[in-house]
């Protein structure tokens, strides 16, 4: 990547989709997947409106270039996620947007533990690639999916992530040796009796 690309891809903002992104939105999937029954701006708004959807943007100077919608299926033991569309302006495809847009939805899987599957075209090698990368593999094939194109998918699953465990705090070892404490002092000190007192202050005996 060139200096410029580079200046160009860390001008990129990420943010939430809106609904007044609808119609930017639409124009952006016609351009991408026009054979493939592109969403309508009415389609991105009940997506975008969705309580159950995540949708991100990504935005070069004010513009939208990519987009990315992951809904939430099911609920406790059962959750999942399905990402159910992500799409990138051609003119900056290659500057990491697709990668980036997929890797927030993950952190969003990820925060769950959940499994997260999608589909792709088989013949979309750069999109496999990427999903690949990210721990995605193949578990089926549909058929004439995409319509009217009747072009072949790929279902693509991610297994959930285990969460990792909070580590319980740390005890510190007593130490072996334990001090005597006369009973004349003991009392003094306002202890119920005599006894062996270990180094964290609890009785040992009594």
């Amino acid at each position: 990547m060139s200096p410029a690309d580079r200046t160009t891809a860390a001008s990129v903002v990420y943010d939430a989709l809106t609904a007044d992104d609808a119609m930017a939105c639409a124009a952006l999937d016609l351009e991408l997947f026009g054979p493939d029954g592109p969403w309508s701006a009415a389609a991105f708004l009940s997506e975008i409106g969705s309580r159950h959807n995540h949708c991100f943007a990504a935005r070069l100077n004010g513009e939208l270039v990519g987009y990315a919608v992951l809904a939430t299926l099911g609920t406790g033991s059962d959750r999942e996620f399905e990402v159910h569309t992500i799409g990138v302006s051609e003119r900056t495809q290659g500057l990491g947007i697709g990668r980036t847009l997929l890797r927030q939805m993950l952190d969003v899987v990820d925060r769950e533990g959940a499994p997260v599957l999608l589909d792709v075209r088989t013949d979309n090698m750069p999109a496999r690639t990427m999903y690949e990368a990210h721990g995605f593999e193949i578990v089926g094939l549909r058929p004439r999916y995409y319509r009217p194109s009747n072009a072949d998918a790929y279902l693509m699953t991610r297994p959930g992530k285990t969460l990792p465990l909070k580590p319980l705090p740390q005890k510190t070892a007593a130490p072996s040796w334990t001090k005597t404490v006369p009973i004349a002092e003991a009392r003094a000190g306002g202890a119920a009796g005599a006894g062996t007192r270990d180094n964290s202050g609890e009785v040992a005996g009594s």
